[in-house]
């Protein structure tokens, strides 16, 4: 009778436990469900914002590494080309940051004097590249208006490495044992050849 009920007891005893065992993997499925379910909204209002004409706000895209390689998006793989070309690891990726920007100026200069004799004299000419362009009118008696046009593209990638928290040893055996910390390395490209940083400070507030 003892063995029954330890027998009896040892079965209610297993089905509790796999009771339990279904019902926290359930809970994980649902929780990495919701969590993608959520990254996924993410993304939607991201793009969303991005395409909206008001351009009220910027809402940062959430992706994975195999997400980020993958994707047929072609501002995320300009993103990725740049970080592959600086030679930054999958693991290592923290953020990858996009702007784009145009400045334009226009500026009239009229005089009083006649500069241009034909009164029907009217030239435009636009003289520049892809990423700075002067549009120049000349027009009879004495107007010239010239606009300026600059075009840019920033990207910045921000990884982590490694490095001894000392000057590092001569011996490769040594600096195994030496303590490091992560450094936090944040690249800067401009694509425009005319644009250079003057200066850069990048901040992270910690508690």
């Amino acid at each position: 009778m003892q063995k029954i009920k330890l027998i009896i007891a040892s079965i209610i005893a297993c089905i509790l436990v796999g009771l339990g065992l279904t019902v926290y993997f359930q809970s994980q499925k649902i929780k990495k469900i919701n969590s993608e379910l959520s990254v996924a909204v993410i993304n939607e209002k991201a793009y969303a914002a991005e395409n909206s004409s008001l351009k009220e706000r910027t809402i940062q895209f959430q992706l994975t590494v195999d997400q980020l390689n993958n994707s047929n998006d072609s501002l995320m793989q300009k993103l990725n080309d740049t970080r592959k070309q600086l030679k930054i690891k999958d693991k290592n990726i923290k953020e990858l940051q996009y702007i784009a920007s145009l400045n334009q100026k226009k500026d009239s200069i009229i005089v009083r004097d006649t500069i241009f004799r034909n009164p029907e004299f009217k030239l435009d000419t636009l003289v520049g590249d892809e990423w700075a362009r002067i549009k120049l009118g000349l027009e009879y008696p004495s107007k010239i208006v010239a606009d300026y046009e600059f075009k840019n593209e920033t990207t910045i990638v921000t990884s982590t490495t490694k490095e001894t928290i000392d000057a590092p040893k001569k011996c490769w055996i040594a600096r195994l044992f030496q303590k490091k910390h992560t450094i936090v390395t944040i690249d800067v490209y401009q694509a425009n050849p005319y644009c250079t940083n003057n200066k850069e400070r990048h901040v992270k507030i910690i508690d």
